[in-house]
């Protein structure tokens, strides 16, 4: 949820009136008329209207069951109205069990023994709650025990066993229509239905407390959005089939994605970052101290910084220490008065401890255990860092004149870390350091990204650079492999093995990043075949049971693993064979491999295994991750029963300690919560590692299978090109990764990916302070300054309008006069961003290409439509 601001609404309204003076045209649908008002066209809503309403936080009333309702005689809880028999308002004070209850006093509590196919649901209603359209979050609490479905005799799921609905109404309290259509099969929904979290479990034995969003389907269906005539909903909760549901903490409010991405970032680009605030990622604990001269204005000389190594400095100490050289050598160098001024530079001091130099020194930076550590003996919390090999504590100290500030990690990744953070605390352009008191730690221990697939050595050389960049970010690990992208995925080329070599060296020296190899052994073969399709040489490219397949698959990891590479990730996702109609039906497409295994997991047990035994004897201590086929919750759904036998019998053919991935409920999944990821954890028994493929989900330009950006005009203005890490995640959402590892899919080689992986980062480190919004802002201006910044989201707000604008000709074929008026002005306004952008950034700065090539884009397909338009009729 993006932060609300602190000024009161008038104002706000006040200053966006401003910022669409500056040549922003309005909604398409604008007017004046609530009649008008579209969920599907949030922004033809006025914005002050949209911000009232979001103000208003949690709409559900007595969200906790808390107040008792006067009027029944307290028997039910305000705002709410019991259906059924077995309902109870459970109370502390009635001696309900400590797990009857999960926030303040009073829970719900439902309980069925029996129920018939007929049976209607027993819960709870909400009074009439007043809505505008737009589109709302709606989540609840929710315990449950011995969950059986009521349609038993069909050997069904448990479908709407627990029953979850918002029933729509007009201004009249009339119902509305509750059908709305899947943007990919075309389908009609029952968009009332909210049941979906729970529906495709068999059954549930024990479900602990925790938070699930109500939802009718996933990605790309747009959930949570109102039929347009609503002006009053009514909420329930309950339970259809038999067992026991407790619920608690019912939490229904509009939505952030009733807002522009400018909107959502009003909030912070009106006012200027401190340099606690520019911090990313987010430091865990920090105390600012003192601002710290270290050379005063205009000084032609004076005693440089120092920056003492360890004892026996580790590749990461030094990188550490370039780091702060490089950092503080660039501000002493634009402070020099004049070029026959000396040249002053920080000293890097190993060992030798020069007493006068010490004591002269205003700033002195000390990495790890060193004898200046010893000397001074300062009191550091280390014991808040112990056993998190990559926490750090920065802790300032005072001793005469001069500052010294100890960098103290776990490990001596943990030394770059602190020294990472530092470097944000020295200004850029003036010699001053922002001292402050750190102890920080990363929730997530596995942080990683992808290496693009290299065409050219300028490729390469490109994601060399970015590198170094994603290490001061802290991610720390990059995949490098084909994934799909050729099928001569067994015959790397030249160009691929010396990337990988090149990378894996410059991770052995910097000490601070892993590398990792990825190989899907089936991506020779088309997205998802028919195995009655394949062609011969095709079908034998590469089999499970034949050993020559076997050293193939190795030889291709063994270029990453004599590389250094300290994980390897197979991958059987998107290329494995489907037999029949349903292409979820993977399976076996060999006679050899179905006389010798039978199945699908036999087989790719014994690969992994195979492979399992060759890394641990030649390259211990490796990392070993699978991909299933079944990576998603909704390809187990499609799965007819196959999904389920395959993880739990694969899980108990293979080690423990390999990683399982897992995409969540859906490929691209904006949400996942605990029911999902309880459902997934249950058949491979461990935790999985989460894959992210959300970065590109809202905005991918496609035909087929995209987000806002493929089947949504009116909501495509909520898209951003610089989209940050913005989903729903169970708080503490690295505790439930194997290993506390996940991987977001993306290479880091163009600007707007580079921003991307900011605010990925931003959230891995920190999952509990981190706020996408804010998140972004200070990536964007960290990485091109604030008015920059502004500008780029100035043009990301006119790129989509114009997209939008392109949508709609794309299905109305009147208006073309208004259309190119509208298109015309958008236009006008990405140039006007792109020459402000030209003028401020420097000269043949990669993003102005960037966004020259998204306008260019944009721009075309809008000349394309009006030539379209322009024939016989």
């Amino acid at each position: 949820m993006f932060a609300r601001p602190a000024i009161n609404v008038p104002r706000l309204v006040f200053c966006w009136a401003a910022v669409l003076a500056a040549g922003f045209p309005a909604s398409l649908s604008a007017d004046s008329g609530a009649a008008a008002w579209s969920g599907s066209d949030p922004l033809g809503i006025p914005y002050e209207i949209r911000m009232h309403q979001f103000t208003q936080g949690n709409l559900a009333p007595n969200p906790s069951f808390e107040r008792k309702n006067r009027e029944s005689g307290g028997a039910e809880p305000e705002g709410w109205e019991k259906a059924g028999n077995g309902v109870e308002w459970v109370d502390r004070e009635s001696r309900a069990a400590e797990d009857d209850i999960r926030h303040g006093s009073r829970a719900v509590k439902v309980h069925r023994k029996t129920a018939g196919e007929l049976d209607e649901a027993e819960g709870v209603i909400s009074d009439f709650i007043p809505v505008i359209p737009g589109n709302y979050d709606l989540t609840y609490d929710v315990r449950l025990k011995n969950v059986d479905g009521n349609r038993r005799r069909w050997g069904a799921r448990l479908g709407d066993a627990v029953t979850v609905r918002v029933l729509f109404f007009d201004a009249e309290k009339r119902p509305v229509d509750s059908t709305a259509m899947n943007p990919v099969s075309g389908s009609f929904l029952d968009t009332s239905d909210k049941s979906y979290s729970f529906a495709n479990y068999w059954s549930v034995d024990e479900f602990p407390w925790a938070t699930v969003r109500a939802r009718t389907y996933n990605y790309p269906f747009s959930e949570g959005d109102l039929p347009d005539r609503t002006r009053y909903v009514r909420l329930f909760f309950g339970l259809k089939g038999t067992g026991t549901l407790w619920l608690d903490n019912i939490v229904f409010r509009f939505s952030k994605w009733n807002f522009s991405t400018l909107e959502r970032l009003k909030p912070y680009i009106d006012r200027p970052l401190s340099p606690v605030e520019r911090l990313n990622p987010t430091p865990q604990k920090i105390q600012p101290s003192r601002e710290v001269v270290y050379l005063e204005p205009g000084a032609a000389d004076g005693p440089p910084p120092l920056i003492v190594l360890p004892d026996d400095p580790a590749p990461a100490d030094r990188a550490a220490a370039r780091l702060l050289g490089k950092k503080l050598n660039a501000a002493l160098a634009r402070n020099r008065p004049g070029s026959s001024a000396p040249e002053l530079r920080a000293q890097i001091v190993e060992r030798d401890l020069n007493a006068l130099e010490l004591q002269n020194a205003r700033l002195i930076f000390s990495i790890g255990n060193n004898r200046l550590m010893r000397r001074l003996a300062p009191e550091l919390p280390l014991a808040s860092i112990s056993g998190r090999d990559q926490g750090y504590v920065i802790t300032p100290v005072e001793t005469g004149p001069c500052h010294v500030v100890f960098l103290a990690g776990e490990t001596a990744v943990g030394n770059f870390y602190a020294a990472a953070t530092v470097a944000q605390l020295l200004e850029e352009n003036r010699c001053v350091y922002h001292s402050a008191a750190v102890i920080d730690y990363p929730d997530f221990l596995g942080r990683s990204y992808l290496l693009k697939r290299w065409d050219t050595l300028a490729d390469l050389d490109r994601d060399l650079e970015g590198l170094e960049m994603m290490s001061l970010h802290k991610l720390n690990k990059v995949y490098a492999g084909y994934e799909g992208r050729t099928k001569a995925w067994h015959r790397p080329d030249a160009l691929f093995k010396a990337g990988i070599d090149e990378a894996g060296r410059w991770c052995r020296e910097s000490g601070v990043m892993s590398l990792g190899i990825m190989v899907n052994p089936y991506s020779h073969f088309e997205f998802e075949p028919a195995e009655d399709a394949l062609s011969q040489e095709a079908r034998y490219t590469w089999t499970h049971a034949d050993a020559e397949s076997q050293a193939t698959l190795q030889a291709v990891f063994k270029i990453g693993l004599d590389a250094g590479a300290g994980t390897v990730m197979l991958l059987a996702d998107d290329y494995v064979p489907h037999e029949g109609r349903n292409r979820k039906n993977f399976s076996l497409y060999t006679p050899e491999d179905r006389a010798r295994f039978v199945n699908l997991q036999n087989a790719q047990a014994h690969v992994i295994k195979r492979l399992k035994g060759w890394i641990d004897r030649d390259y211990p201590g490796t990392r070993f991750e699978f991909c299933p086929p079944w990576y998603a919750n909704e390809f187990i759904d499609r799965s007819e029963g196959k999904a389920e036998a395959y993880l739990k019998e694969l899980a108990a053919l293979i080690p423990h300690e390999i990683a399982v991935l897992w995409t969540g409920p859906t490929v691209r999944s904006l949400s996942v919560d605990m029911a999902d990821l309880s459902r997934y954890r249950d058949l491979i028994g461990r935790w999985p590692m989460f894959w992210d493929n959300t970065l590109y989900a809202r905005n991918i330009e496609t035909t087929v299978y995209g987000g806002y950006a493929t089947y949504y005009p009116g909501k495509v203005r909520m898209c951003n090109l610089f989209e940050p890490l913005d989903t729903d995640r169970p708080d503490g959402f690295h505790e439930f990764n194997d290993g506390r590892h996940m991987y977001v899919n993306g290479t880091a080689e163009n600007e707007v990916y580079r921003i991307k992986f900011a605010t990925v980062a931003d959230y891995e480190w920190n999952t509990s302070a981190y706020v996408p919004e804010r998140s972004l802002w200070k990536a964007l201006v960290k990485a091109y300054g604030p008015a920059c910044a502004k500008e780029v989201l100035f043009f990301n707000e006119a790129y989509y309008g114009l997209y939008d604008v392109c949508m709609r000709m794309e299905r109305d074929a009147g208006g073309r006069e208004e259309y190119g008026r509208r298109g015309g002005a958008w236009l006008a306004r990405l140039d006007q961003s792109l020459s402000s952008l030209q003028q401020q950034l420097p000269r043949d700065h990669p993003l102005v290409r960037e966004l020259e090539g998204y306008r260019d884009r944009q721009k075309q397909r809008l000349e394309e439509l009006f030539r379209g338009s322009s024939g016989p009729s």
